[in-house]
C-alpha cells in the first residue's frame, strides 16, 4: 500500500503528468471553439434559407386633437375643433449583405386618400446604402435631405409638442425627401459630414417653400439642387450642425416663369445635461429672382428650452420667430410663436402630448392677427 502511493506521487510530480492535464485543458478549449463555430454556422444557414431573417420592419403614426380660437380677419369659424390621424408610417428593409442593404418608408397622412380625400399616401424613402469602406457610406435613391434637427428624426418620440414646429415646416421644408445620391463620412471624434447631389424644388412660379416639395412624382427635374451637411457630437449631449443647399432653378426652367436660383443655410446648437435641454436653430432661404415680391429673404429661428424630470416626463418651451417676406425689413408675413407643453411617455417609444400655442401675425402696422389652440396627442414608434 505504502508503495502504491509513492509511485503514485511520483507519476502526479513528473513533467509528463503536468504535460498530460495542459493537453487535455487545449483540447477543451479547442472544443469549446468548434461548438461556437458550428452555432455560428447554423445561424447563418438559417438566415440564407430564409430570406425574412434579413428583413427589418419599423414604423411609427400619430393622432392629434387640436382646440382652435382664431382672430374673426382670417375669416371661417372663430373657433374649431378637429381630430385628425396625422400620420401612419411603415419601414421596411432588408440587408443584401452586411455591406449593401435596402430601406423604404410609405405613409399614410391624414387618414383617408383619393379624389376629395383629404389625405395622402406617398413613398417618403426608397434607396440602397452602401458600406464603401468602414467609415464611409453611400445612398443612392430617393431619402431625407440632410438639413435640420427633425427632417431626417422625426418620430413622435424623439421631439416635444404635438405639432411639428413651424420652421421646420415652413422654412426648411420638413418632412422633405428628393431622389439622388449622398455621400457620408465619419472622420471620428464626433465629426461627420454629408454631400448629396439630388432633384430640385419646383415652386411652379409661387413663392412658397413648403409647396414647391415635389416628393419625386414625376418631379420636374430640369435643374438639380445640391445639399451639404457638417455635424459634430463629440462632448456628451452636445449637437452641432450646419447644412447648406443651392438650388439652381426654383421654377425648374418652366416656360413662362422666371429663373429663381435659391440658397438655403441652416445651423443649430443643442445641448443636454441633467435632465436640461436647450436648442437654438436659424434658417434663412436667399433667392434671386421674384420679381415684384418681398420673398427673396425668407427667414427664421427658434428658441426652446426643455426639462426631462425622469423617463416618463417632460416639460418644454418654444418660441418663434418666422418672417416669409424678410426681404428689405418687411414685417407683413411675420409670425411670433410661443407654445408650452409636456410630454409623457408611457414607455419611451409610446408618447401622450399636450401643448399650447399662440401665433401672433404682423399685419402691416394694423392690429395684429392672434390664432390660439390647444392640442392634445397620442404618437407611436417601433
Amino acid at each position: 500500500m505504502f508503495k502504491r502511493t509513492v509511485i503514485a506521487a511520483a507519476i502526479a510530480a513528473s513533467p509528463f503528468a503536468a504535460q498530460a492535464a495542459q493537453s487535455v485543458e487545449d483540447l477543451q478549449k479547442q472544443i469549446d471553439i468548434l461548438a461556437q463555430e458550428v452555432e455560428s454556422l447554423k445561424e447563418d444557414q438559417g438566415a440564407s434559407s430564409n430570406p425574412f431573417g434579413k428583413v427589418s420592419l419599423g414604423g411609427y403614426g400619430e393622432i392629434h386633437y387640436n382646440h382652435y380660437n382664431r382672430d374673426p380677419e382670417f375669416g371661417g369659424k372663430q373657433e374649431n375643433d378637429q381630430i385628425d390621424a396625422h400620420r401612419f408610417v411603415l419601414f421596411v428593409g432588408y440587408d443584401f449583405t452586411d455591406k449593401v442593404r435596402f430601406f423604404s418608408e410609405v405613409e399614410l397622412e391624414h387618414s383617408l386618400s383619393g379624389d376629395g380625400k383629404p389625405g395622402e399616401v406617398e413613398l417618403e424613402q426608397a434607396y440602397i446604402e452602401v458600406d464603401t469602406t468602414a467609415n464611409t457610406k453611400l445612398k443612392m435613391g430617393q431619402f431625407l435631405i440632410p438639413v435640420g434637427i427633425i427632417n431626417e428624426t422625426h418620430e413622435p418620440d424623439t421631439f416635444y409638442g404635438v405639432e411639428r414646429n413651424t420652421l421646420e415646416k415652413e422654412v426648411i421644408p420638413a418632412t422633405w425627401w428628393e431622389a439622388g445620391a449622398m455621400f457620408s463620412q465619419d472622420l471620428g471624434a464626433g465629426l461627420t459630414y454629408d454631400v448629396a447631389l439630388h432633384s430640385g424644388l419646383n415652386f411652379d412660379g409661387g413663392t412658397r417653400i413648403r409647396s414647391g416639395r415635389q416628393k419625386v412624382a414625376e418631379a420636374d427635374a430640369n435643374k438639380g439642387a445640391a445639399t451639404g451637411r457638417i455635424r459634430y457630437v463629440g462632448i456628451p449631449g452636445l449637437d452641432l450642425a450646419s447644412s447648406i443647399q443651392y438650388q439652381q432653378d426654383v421654377n425648374q426652367d418652366i416656360i413662362g416663369t422666371d429663373d429663381v436660383s435659391g440658397r438655403l443655410v441652416e445651423a443649430h446648437a443643442r445641448y443636454s445635461i441633467a435632465g436640461v435641454t436647450a436648442t437654438v436653430q436659424k434658417a434663412r432661404w436667399d433667392f434671386n429672382g421674384f420679381e415684384g415680391t418681398n420673398k427673396d429673404r425668407q427667414e427664421a429661428e427658434l428658441y426652446e428650452l426643455s426639462y426631462r424630470f425622469n423617463d416618463n416626463v417632460g416639460v418644454f418651451s418654444r418660441y418663434e420667430n418666422i418672417n416669409l417676406a424678410a426681404e428689405g425689413g418687411n414685417e407683413s408675413a411675420e409670425q411670433m410663436i410661443t407654445t408650452f407643453g409636456v410630454n409623457y411617455w408611457i414607455v419611451p417609444q409610446v408618447v401622450v402630448k399636450a401643448d399650447v400655442q399662440n401665433v401672433n401675425y404682423k399685419d402691416s402696422g394694423e392690429d395684429d392677427k392672434v390664432d390660439d389652440s390647444i392640442n392634445l396627442g397620442i404618437g407611436w414608434s417601433f
